[in-house]
């Protein structure tokens, strides 16, 4: 065993003796250009592995570059998005302050044109229907809102005041099957009586259904409905909406479907009447 391991180091030894005469041969031995066979040799055995690793690192250098560029595109993606909405937020608030100036700009405009006195109110609360049939208001008593009181929009008649307390008052609209308004055709003079459709126990209709119209009277689609006067509560000539069609309920009536002026679902200023005036006729048209 000694003498094969000793074998093994002469062989070894050898071998050594033998490459490192071979490095210093080459080391002496010129190519041309200055270049040393050895310097060759080892070129082009460590050249293939040079380029690799080069590769490599460039691999590595081009994703991190990767990396840190699309991490700071996305943080300016998170940043404009972040400032898109503050925007979008500062377009809405503004978009409702003008829509805000505007109601309140016909509100004034109408407040000016009636010859009587009323007084300015804001819808603070409504009934939690699709329809619903009263709203509360956050003038009372004290500011002047007395009972049976007319309430009226921009656009339209809204209803009256059933019901009022210090700070607040209730306001039952047109749209209740328990309310009415006395009406006239406003090109015709055809009289009747205008009460809505919604009750307790569904959501209804929000049409006006005109009732006790003569059938000879003479109603078309598209006239004006305005307040008659003749229920002592509303003043007479108020808009309170179009004829939208014609049905005949009895031998004697004819009912009429009124499309009310006032937009219900979007109240929001209203003008409560705090004394009666002189007749008078409200310009807005129902479309």
């Amino acid at each position: 065993m000694a003498r094969v391991v000793e074998t093994r180091k002469s062989r070894l030894l050898l071998a050594a003796l033998v490459v490192s005469h071979l490095v210093v041969i080459s080391r002496q031995v010129d190519t041309g250009g200055g270049t040393s066979l050895l310097e060759r040799v080892l070129f082009a055995a460590f050249s293939p592995v040079q380029t690799g690793v080069a590769r490599i690192v460039e691999g590595v250098k081009g994703a991190w570059s990767g990396y840190v560029a699309l991490h700071g595109v996305r943080a300016d993606n998170a940043a404009m998005a972040a400032r898109l909405q503050a925007i979008e937020l500062e377009l809405g608030e503004t978009r409702q302050r003008a829509l805000e100036t505007e109601r309140l700009r016909d509100l004034l405009a109408l407040k000016q044109a009636l010859p009587m006195r009323t007084l300015a109110a804001e819808v603070v609360a409504r009934e939690g229907m699709p329809w619903f049939r009263s709203v509360t208001l956050d003038k009372g008593d004290r500011d002047g809102v007395l009972l049976d009181a007319p309430v009226i929009s921009a656009s339209g008649v809204v209803g009256r005041v059933t019901s009022v307390g210090p700070g607040a008052a209730r306001v039952q609209l047109l749209l209740d099957r328990d309310a009415g308004v006395g009406v006239v055709i406003e090109r015709s003079r055809a009289t009747g009586v205008a009460t809505g459709q919604v009750g307790l126990e569904d959501a209804g209709q929000p049409e006006l259904l005109m009732k006790y119209v003569s059938v000879l009277a003479d109603v078309e689609p598209g006239d004006r409905v305005l307040t008659s006067g003749l229920d002592r509560i509303y003043p007479k000539g108020l808009v309170v909406g179009r004829v939208r069609s014609i049905g005949v309920s009895s031998g004697l009536f004819k009912e009429v479907l009124v499309t009310p002026s006032a937009r219900f679902d979007q109240l929001e200023q209203v003008l409560v009447v705090t004394s009666a005036g002189e007749d008078l006729t409200l310009t807005e048209s129902v479309r």
